[in-house]
């Protein structure tokens, strides 16, 4: 009995964590973290020395963010220079402020615009900034470099040893516990399924929630198994159909369970749709290039609102104005528009602010006692990396957790420093958003039909492409439909959120999107089962279709 309740709480404790990448990323951050302060303890390092390398270990954890042990090496190696280039260049700026504050916002429009070559430009982006954001909160000087290399060096030499020696991970094993994490949350859907019919359509909402979470897992697979290196397995079409398949049949059991009138008539509002919006949506409509491109627009508006902070912060506080810096690139990761900014700005200053009293209540409970503080620092950046990322206001609690532990450790803590974070945070997300504004801005409902433009495209092309008898069913056009979906609810989130003033155009925008999730689950359910009669399908690539001038 004991041991099968033990067995069900893994198995609840892995689907809430699919793939245990999370967990994954939390023990690595943390064992490589204090195998680099060992290592440098036992060398007999200076502080600023500790500080660059535990530092550095942190955000070798952070800034990796492929799923595939083998690209991970090579972000790694990648990843070394670019840290070592970057804390150079502001330890040899440092002298001379303007020359300093220019190279920066160089930097940030460099990083920034490395997110259109994918995951890799992304996370070596990261490196760069993080490195120079370390030259100036360490006031690293130019005759420290030599000894700060040796720093960079253990902590990438400790990242490496955590990651593939000590918490290794491989392929399979990463798409096993996905699997196993997909077939939990599809047995949860499920069970909930039952309960809402026996109960007379009570539980409606944690269906609902099972339903997500299932989609989510679904997509997780999905993406691992498009980025797969060869051979992974035998015949990974087969597994990606199989998720689909099975995905979409539980989508459409959960619909016609909740809305069955709704499913009940989809497919013909579909068809009806998709045909109103084929003429007038033209290939490439959607996503322009040149100076529009999304990177390049992004890169702008991310170095206007960092000069803004720079300009800001230095009046503000002129030895901690890089605070506000920080914020102003935050506030724009895996932002699309100007109400992206806006609710990451929200959260950004929500967790800062919930997380200064935590912080402070560590360092006064570790006041005089090292050990205990680092031990509570370990304890904060383990929570920064198995916090959910839809949790970001939780993420930047952690994050100010560990800054008072740092500043806790460096005899430098205050409550006038962290009243001081608290207003370089409001400055930065203040710069942010008067950027996004005024910079080549794209609003919310700007994004949304864009969003929704392609969503209706591919739906269009997957109805014309129905599968026929003995023909492949178009799995890679299902994952462009859940891949499209996902997009429109991103877009939505701002004009859903509560304190959108407009109550009208929440439930617009909510009866919209509910019937656009119910048409898009009942026809990939139907396509992917060839319940629609076959047509010619004499239209390029969904993916040509949709991405085609795509800088992201």
């Amino acid at each position: 009995m004991v041991a099968a309740k033990t067995v069900s709480l893994w198995e609840r404790f892995a689907a809430a964590d699919p793939g245990l990448l999370r967990l994954t990323a939390g023990l690595r951050a943390i064992l490589g973290l204090a195998l680099t302060l060992a290592t440098l303890t036992v060398l007999d390092q200076p502080s600023v020395v500790l500080l660059t390398g535990g530092f550095t270990a942190v955000v070798t954890s952070l800034a990796i963010s492929d799923p595939h042990p083998r690209n991970q090496f090579r972000t790694l190696l990648a990843g070394a220079p670019v840290t070592l280039a970057a804390l150079t260049a502001g330890g040899l700026l440092a002298p001379f402020p303007f020359a300093s504050h220019l190279a920066f916002l160089l930097l940030i429009f460099a990083a920034v615009y490395a997110r259109r070559f994918g995951r890799r430009g992304l996370d070596l982006g990261i490196f760069a900034f993080m490195a120079y954001f370390l030259s100036q909160f360490a006031r690293i000087q130019p005759h420290q470099l030599p000894q700060l290399t040796g720093a960079l060096t253990v902590a990438f030499a400790a990242a490496a040893v955590t990651r593939f020696c000590l918490v290794p991970t491989t392929s399979y094993g990463i798409l096993r516990r996905l699997r196993a994490a997909f077939d939990r949350r599809l047995r949860d859907a499920r069970q909930a399924m039952s309960e809402v019919l026996a109960d007379g359509g009570a539980g409606v909402g944690r269906l609902e929630r099972r339903l997500d979470r299932l989609h989510t897992s679904a997509l997780l697979l999905q993406e691992f198994l498009y980025e797969a290196p060869e051979g992974l397995l035998r015949d990974t079409t087969a597994e990606l159909d199989r998720t689909a398949h099975a995905d979409a049949t539980a989508q459409r059991l959960g619909l016609l369970a909740i809305r069955a009138s709704t499913a009940s008539s989809a497919n013909t509002e579909t068809g009806d749709l998709a045909e109103r919006y084929r003429v007038a949506l033209r290939p490439g409509a959607t996503q322009p290039s040149g100076p529009w491109r999304h990177t390049t627009r992004q890169a702008f508006q991310v170095t206007a609102a960092a000069a803004l902070a720079v300009l800001g912060g230095q009046l503000v506080s002129p030895h901690l104005w890089y605070w506000a810096v920080v914020t102003a690139w935050v506030v724009f990761i895996n932002a699309e528009h100007t109400g992206d900014v806006l609710l990451q700005s929200g959260r950004r200053l929500i967790g800062t602010i919930a997380g200064v009293p935590f912080g402070y209540g560590l360092a006064v409970l570790a006041d005089g006692h090292t050990t205990l503080a680092l031990a509570f620092l370990l304890a904060c950046v383990f929570g920064m990396f198995y916090t959910p990322s839809g949790s970001y206001w939780a993420v930047t609690f952690f994050i100010t957790g560990s800054l008072s532990m740092v500043l806790a450790v460096l005899r430098t803590l205050s409550p006038e420093l962290l009243v001081l974070r608290v207003q370089e945070t409001v400055l930065g997300a203040g710069c942010g958003i008067l950027a996004a504004v005024l910079i080549v801005p794209t609003t919310v409902r700007t994004a949304a039909d864009m969003r929704l433009r392609e969503l209706l495209l591919v739906l269009d092309h997957l109805m014309r492409c129905a599968p026929q008898a003995g023909v492949p069913k178009p799995v890679l056009d299902a994952h462009d439909l859940d891949q499209a979906l996902e997009a429109f609810r991103k877009a939505c989130r701002p004009l859903l959120h509560p304190l959108n003033p407009g109550r009208a155009e929440r439930a617009r925008v909510r009866r919209v999107l509910d019937r656009v999730e119910a048409m898009s689950f009942h026809a990939r359910s139907r396509t992917s089962q060839g319940l629609l009669p076959p047509q010619p399908c004499t239209r390029r690539s969904t993916s040509a279709v949709c991405h085609q001038g795509d800088g992201r």
